[in-house]
């Protein structure tokens, strides 16, 4: 039996996040389901050609179409740059310029394990009023938010906490970083009402909002507002995600207004 080399595995582990079968795989791809063994278990190597129609057909992310062209052993053209690099300091510049800075309140640019890569100065001044300095490099905001001097602020932990969980339990599906700090935050308790809170029997409100008490008194009503940008071809662009925190109430649109104006 031959030894799967690594682009067979490679092709497989996406092959299997698809949930298609060889035969399924072959089918999309106008191939052979005999093809598609040979290829994962190296006994056929791929060509340009059939990466291409894998590429088109299967709607990859950025990531897995790097990932297989660099198994290949092929040219690849999605390599994963740094962010040292000229072009992914240009692409976070522009976010920076072009969406975090027109908007009014607090709103960050955040990497896959949710380290901030941009912020607005809104987001510079609130976090600052928690003695935190966001001009540091490599400042994960999750760390930030499960750390007990600013979770405290958040004075309805436990209704928002089910949102926060859902969201990191996907986010710790696609990211290690993620993972090992949604596991430890999930060992230490700070999710134990969770289940308790969905099957309370009471109707969950359309939205949630956290409410945030600021050092100097301040009440503040917030909820996220998470994007991306659809253009972005890159391996570790592709999964920025845009936050931008959205004022529920006159009181806090104001507040935030005239604080960090």
């Amino acid at each position: 039996m031959a030894i799967q080399n690594e682009f067979g595995l490679t092709l497989k582990g996406i092959r299997n996040a698809l949930s298609l079968s060889q035969l399924a795989l072959a089918h999309r791809l106008g191939s052979t389901q005999r093809h598609i063994s040979f290829l994962e278990t190296g006994r056929s190597r791929a060509t340009s050609e059939f990466l291409q129609r894998v590429a088109v057909e299967l709607n990859l992310s950025t990531a897995q179409r790097s990932a297989l062209f660099e198994a290949s052993g092929l040219r690849n053209p999605f390599p994963e740059r740094q962010l040292t690099d000229t072009e992914i300091t240009q692409a976070l510049d522009t976010i920076e310029r072009r969406i975090l800075q027109n908007w009014p309140f607090p709103a960050f640019a955040l990497d896959k394990d949710w380290t901030i890569l941009r912020a607005n100065p809104s987001a510079t001044a609130m976090f600052a009023m928690f003695g935190i300095d966001l001009s540091q490099a490599n400042q994960s905001l999750l760390t930030m938010v499960l750390s007990p001097g600013f979770r405290t602020a958040i004075l309805n932990w436990e209704e928002v906490s089910p949102g926060f969980y859902f969201r990191l339990m996907a986010a710790a599906e696609r990211d290690r970083t993620v993972r090992v700090a949604f596991e430890a935050a999930r060992a230490s308790g700070l999710f134990d009402d969770v289940p308790r809170h969905i099957t309370s029997g009471s109707a969950n409100p359309v939205m949630s909002c956290a409410e945030m008490g600021l050092p100097d008194g301040t009440r503040l009503r917030m909820t996220p507002f998470i994007g991306s940008l659809s253009t972005l071809q890159d391996v570790r662009l592709e999964r920025i995600e845009i936050e931008l925190m959205v004022p529920l109430d006159d009181v806090t649109e104001t507040k935030l207004t005239s604080m960090f104006s």
